[in-house]
């Protein structure tokens, strides 16, 4: 087991706990707020090309839902922690951040809803919300055409940041100011 993936480091922890202490997030969403989700390798991107897979925003079967961060209040390290802390050795690997507007999800016929994580303790997240396509998958069954658009419509608004050095500590890539 690889401790290091399953707890915060202690200044980040220090850090959040502060921040989301000083901070009230409001539950509804600004036009040009900043929405971040993480992208991992090999699930989410075409590896020929280094580009992102429909897959990136495809709702899990039986839910309606695709995890999101609100990047306005919070940072890309905190992001970048949460990735790491979800990566599975063997089947999936963080890889980078893709980032939409919410005017993105919105143009996609989608819509996006604040959905804190206020429980258990080790994965309190108050900046995260929910990408909602409007249907929900069942398993082995096809999605209907116009719920595929709309992932598809996500995945190529969407801005792609590929993180340059996925294994350490903190964001060292392009800035992530859209």
């Amino acid at each position: 087991m690889n401790l290091k993936l399953k707890r915060f480091p202690s200044s980040l922890l220090r850090w959040f706990n502060k921040k989301s202490s000083s901070t009230k997030i409001p539950t509804h969403f600004n036009k040009d707020e900043k929405i971040i989700r993480s992208i991992f390798s090999p699930i989410n991107i075409h590896n020929s090309k280094g580009t992102l897979l429909p897959n990136s925003f495809r709702t899990p079967p039986e839910k309606d839902e695709v995890s999101v961060n609100r990047l306005d209040y919070t940072s890309v390290d905190f992001c970048k922690e949460l990735a790491k802390k979800n990566e599975k050795a063997g089947d999936r690997y963080y890889f980078g951040f893709a980032v939409l507007l919410k005017n993105d999800i919105d143009e996609a016929n989608s819509t996006i809803v604040y959905s804190p994580i206020l429980a258990p303790k080790s994965d309190i997240n108050p900046f995260h919300s929910d990408i909602k396509i409007g249907y929900i998958p069942q398993r082995g069954e096809p999605m209907p055409s116009e719920y595929s658009k709309k992932i598809n419509d996500l995945t190529s608004k969407a801005r792609f940041y590929v993180d340059p050095n996925p294994n350490l500590i903190g964001w060292f890539g392009e800035d992530i100011n859209m």
